[in-house]
């Protein structure tokens, strides 16, 4: 292991893991703290020698994922691995961060932006969503190594990451919280497994919390008593995790009747992140999920309970506003957004209180105004204050404490214990705790190595297992790659189960998914369920939403049915794929070649998928079109075609070689025609089309496709990935068309007729042309000419 940053430290997590041989990256962080003279991002210098193949995110905060768009760009083919809301909540903190160096870059002495927008779209375009307790392969070349993640319950979507390899067990815990969290349930114990090294945060590994409850009251009562004073409250927040605990926790007391009913403002990055809390609603803690479900109220901003989202041009009023508030802002530690505008108006007024719930780096601004004084002056952003108002800080940890952090180790029971993400002396006083263990505290640079052959591999229960490969390893398991048709569900099996499990409430697009596939659903699934919803469905489901999400709940009736019986169910369940779909039309694998069209009948273009498939988008770069994510509605086929080893090379490079391509696949001899007659008027599926006409050659397979997309609609009637020829009345009506299926007819060297100049067909055609040899040219170096069909005539 090497450790890039996160060691003896909070900040700039990284972790590089050699197993077996390959070399796999934990974690990509920023220093949102910094210190002068210290870099931002963890030492990627470290990787020079030892590139890694594949990248996985325990969580969404910054400090594990603020350096990623950075790493991605420099390592641009390997694959990256979050859980599906870590990739959500990515997003935001990643454009936000994009936002700030640029904001930051203008100022005489601002620093260079470390990436841009653009980068963070290729990030994010690469990243694979995984289900927690599901089993995958981050190499694809290696499928001796095998990872799960389970919950780590610090905020929504982190996991910890499990190893089993040939050379041991391994558990990196990422950030935990083992105490119920009111958005979250706390990390489970009973799950862990036993590991052979175990790597271990412990940023209060110096300290234990006090009562949750306890505590939240206590930070209730505060609330309470500034605003029985006409004061106002400023919660700093972190964005994600804590800003959500507080509006629950207020909505709570506020309901109770501790807290008066005052309006309650979110602002900066505060007010995305709970809208897409809201819309991962299968991540919530159960008690949230019942709460959305049965009040069919927005679970954060809610006008009519008087909880407000603050625009920017509403700031500027509410700063110079006196009436009793809350405002729950980022960041958590005054070092940013737009709590730092807040509090330079707070901190001077008596009545009004500052409440700081978050972990305080030494350096920050929060810490600062801890041990200032009032009646002092204190530096918030760019102002400087007199301290007037009550400062305190209350413990809603997200983060394991000293005790808890011993029980999670006792649990895993490893032989060697590596504690990272923590000041020395609270990894020094958590190294106490484990005299019988060989501990481990490494430092930014360090590099431990461990040989610790074991025989102990997890796996998940029996009800949690599912297998599920990374997109380029599906045909190295034993298991059925299964098509886009067979792996999506009829709209009607999805009523039938929402009728039978659940018929007077409403479903979500994940839990819908879930009762179908079972134990096979993992995130990547989820797009499939949801372009069925795409169309019309009002027939089988009244939709509904809840903040962004759509939520369905089965009618009554369809189709005059409204009982389904057991058996029906069975069947249903019996029908779903035992395993998640391999690679396929609605989950392409990164490296793949395709064929995609924009619109019906419009010119195909050959497209190599840069990343697999995320919000029924899909990243691409086409003949044509620059690479981006597009939709995923506009890839038609795919030609079993593979170039892995173009996903290294720029964008550009890899467009210029499609050209390339394209023009040479242009010379290949296609003939819809003689496909239409030897179909008799059967169906056919273009896998079919390949396996009856042994298309081997992939050129041959790309050639077919390309034409069948191009002039097809003109034989063929479509129907989804089924294709049906058109009568031969309608088809020998066109007299061109005829005319080819005459000389198709005739075949091969046949005697022909061009503008009273003789030759003979060659038997090679394409779309209303033919390849014909002239009487004249019998040297071996003459070339044949391609004569439109309509000037050829056929002599008897």
């Amino acid at each position: 292991m090497t450790f890039l940053g996160g060691a003896s430290e909070v900040g700039g997590s990284s972790t590089l893991l050699k197993v077996a041989g390959r070399y796999l990256l934990i974690d990509g962080g920023m220093r949102p703290a910094a210190r002068d003279g210290q870099s931002r991002i963890p030492e990627l210098s470290l990787l020079a020698a030892t590139p890694p193949e594949a990248l996985l995110i325990t969580h969404a905060h910054i400090d594990h994922t603020g350096a990623l768009p950075l790493i991605a760009s420099i390592y641009p083919h390997i694959p990256i691995y979050v859980t599906e809301s870590t990739r959500v909540l990515t997003e935001i903190l990643l454009r936000d961060a994009v936002r700030i160096m640029k904001q930051e870059g203008l100022h005489p002495d601002g620093e260079t932006p470390l990436y841009n927008k653009d980068q963070v779209d290729a990030l994010l375009s690469r990243m694979r969503p995984i289900g927690f307790r599901q089993s995958f392969t981050p190499i694809a070349s290696a499928p001796e190594i095998r990872v799960h993640y389970l919950p780590a319950g610090h905020i929504l979507g982190a996991g910890i990451l499990y190893f089993d390899t040939p050379e041991g067990s391994l558990l990196h815990t990422g950030d935990i919280s083992v105490t119920d969290q009111r958005s979250i349930q706390g990390l489970d114990l009973s799950s862990l497994p036993h590991a052979d090294i175990m790597i271990c945060e412990g940023t209060y590994g110096n300290r234990n919390h006090s009562n949750r409850r306890k505590e939240e009251r206590t930070f209730a009562e505060a609330v309470q008593q500034t605003l029985m004073r006409n004061g106002r409250v400023l919660c700093p927040a972190f964005a994600v995790g804590r800003a959500q605990e507080i509006v629950l926790i207020l909505k709570s007391y506020r309901s109770s009747g501790l807290i008066p009913p005052v309006p309650i403002y979110l602002d900066g990055m505060v007010r995305s992140v709970c809208l897409a809390y809201q819309h991962q609603i299968h991540d919530l803690h159960p008690n949230v999920q019942r709460y959305i479900k049965n009040a069919r109220r927005p679970l954060f901003v809610d006008p009519d309970l008087h909880i407000f989202a603050v625009r920017s041009q509403e700031r500027a009023a509410l700063i110079a506003s006196k009436q009793p508030a809350i405002i729950i802002s980022s960041s958590g530690m005054l070092s940013g957004g737009a709590s730092p505008l807040y509090a330079a108006t707070i901190a001077k007024r008596e009545q009004d209180a500052l409440l700081l719930t978050g972990y305080q780096d030494e350096e920050s601004p929060g810490a600062a105004l801890l041990h200032a004084r009032r009646g002092h002056p204190v530096q918030i952003g760019s102002q400087t204050v007199q301290l007037a108002c009550k400062v305190e800080k209350y413990n809603l940890a997200g983060h394991a404490d000293s005790k808890q952090i011993s029980q999670v180790v006792t649990k895993v029971a490893p032989h060697v214990l590596i504690l990272v993400h923590g000041a020395p002396d609270a990894l020094a006083a958590l190294e106490q705790r484990f005299r019988d263990l060989r501990v481990e505290i490494p430092v930014v640079g360090s590099k431990l190595t461990f040989v610790q052959p074991s025989s102990r591999h997890f796996s998940p229960s029996p009800q949690e297992q599912a297998v599920v490969p990374s997109a380029d390893d599906a045909s190295s398991l034993d298991m059925p790659v299964l098509t886009a048709q067979t792996s999506a569900p009829a709209i009607i099996s999805l009523w039938m189960l929402a009728k039978k499990l659940g018929p007077l409430r409403f479903w979500s697009v994940v839990e819908l998914g879930q009762a179908y596939y079972g134990v096979a659903y993992r995130p990547s699934l989820r797009p499939v369920i949801e372009q069925l919803f795409k169309y019309d469905t009002s027939a089988y489901f009244k939709r509904s939403r809840i903040g962004s999400q759509s939520i369905y709940q089965p009618c009554e009736t369809v189709m005059g049915r409204s009982l389904i019986s057991d058996e029906e169910i069975l069947a249903i369940q019996l029908a779903a794929p035992l395993s998640p779909p391999g690679p396929s039309a609605t989950n392409p694998c990164a490296g793949a070649v395709a064929i995609v069209q924009g619109q019906k009948n419009s010119v195909p273009y050959l497209a190599l998928i840069l990343s697999s498939t995320y919000n029924s988008r899909i990243h691409m770069v086409t003949d044509s079109w620059k690479a981006a994510p597009r939709s995923l509605s506009l890839l038609q086929l795919l030609p079993d075609v593979q170039r892995y080893e173009w996903l290294g090379l720029p964008d550009e490079t890899i467009q210029v070689r499609l050209k390339q391509w394209r023009q040479a696949l242009n010379q290949v001899w296609v003939d819809l025609f003689s496909w239409w007659r030897r179909c008799h008027a059967q169906s056919f599926s273009f896998a079919s089309l390949c396996q009856d006409l042994n298309l081997c050659l992939e050129d041959e397979r790309l050639a077919w496709g390309l034409e069948l997309l191009l002039h097809g609609s003109l034989l063929f009637r479509r129907d989804g990935e089924t294709w049906l020829p058109l009568a031969e009345e309608r088809v020998y009506r066109d007299a061109g068309f005829a005319q080819h299926l005459r000389l198709l007819d005739a075949g091969k060297d046949s005697a022909v007729l061009v503008n009273n100049r003789s030759g003979w067909l060659t038997g090679r055609s394409n779309w209303r042309l033919f390849e014909v040899r002239w009487h004249e040219l019998e040297t071996a170096t003459a070339q044949p000419a391609q004569i439109r069909a309509s000037s050829i005539h056929l002599i008897d």
